[in-house]
């Protein structure tokens, strides 16, 4: 891959890349139910109808980000994740409340099963064999290190950094920078995977990372390497060693 956020070949990757970070939700897991299918039934319970893909292309933008400027204490949490679903909510065009943001917040603590991706497994136990160090960057709360356990992908995983620890959520370069300094390697020896091209791929770019938009369906939003399946992932970097 070349040093150039705008390169559009996925094919070409370098040759030093030690470290591989994969984004969790939308990369490695998926809950059911999904993020999208939450707000769209409690917006339907109250009389609004949205279609499953807008509140899904909406949920990988930037505008329903609220910052984080410092580390999430537990007592925190349930309150940041307040303002985010309000948020989520007012860019869908509508009006939230306490009931609400009630049943939204319940919905997501309780019910939601984590999942991993069919290939997620075995990709994993694959660039550990191959040699590679692996680790995720995800904008979580501090659940998600049980979430990974439970789903069955956290034994391969030397590093889990995510946005409530660090004070910082994806595209922001502090949680990359963050995740970087944890593994003891300079940013260019390692390569992030991610859904989202803002977060992912031009937050990873924007803090010296190497990137890949894994995008499952349709076409990037922007000029970006990127593969269908995290299947692709091992086969781009043996290229990348084929030519050491």
């Amino acid at each position: 891959m070349g040093s150039r956020p705008g390169s559009r070949r996925a094919d070409v990757l370098p040759s030093d890349v030690s470290h591989v970070f994969l984004d969790v939700g939308g990369t490695l897991l998926f809950p059911e139910p999904s993020a999208a299918d939450i707000f769209r039934r409690a917006l339907a319970r109250r009389g609004h109808s949205v279609d499953r893909d807008s509140v899904s292309r909406l949920l990988h933008t930037p505008e329903t980000v609220v910052s984080l400027i410092r580390p999430l204490t537990q007592e925190r949490v349930a309150e940041y994740y307040r303002s985010v679903n309000a948020r989520v909510i007012e860019h869908l065009g509508f009006e939230s409340d306490d009931a609400m943001l009630n049943e939204i917040h319940h919905q997501f603590s309780t019910p939601v099963t984590w999942k991993a991706y069919p290939e997620a497994v075995e990709i994993l136990k694959d660039l550990r064999a191959a040699g590679y160090r692996l680790g995720v960057i995800s904008n979580a709360s501090p659940t998600l290190p049980e979430t990974l356990r439970r789903a069955g992908v956290a034994t391969d995983l030397v590093t889990v950094t995510f946005s409530s620890d660090i004070g910082a959520e994806k595209p922001h370069p502090k949680i990359f920078r963050a995740a970087v300094a944890r593994a003891g390697i300079p940013p260019e020896q390692a390569l992030h995977v991610g859904d989202s091209y803002e977060a992912d791929y031009l937050g990873a770019r924007g803090a010296g990372l190497h990137a890949v938009l894994l995008c499952r369906e349709g076409r990037p939003p922007g000029p970006c390497p990127s593969i269908r399946s995290l299947g692709e992932l091992a086969t781009l970097l043996k290229a990348g060693h084929s030519r050491k």
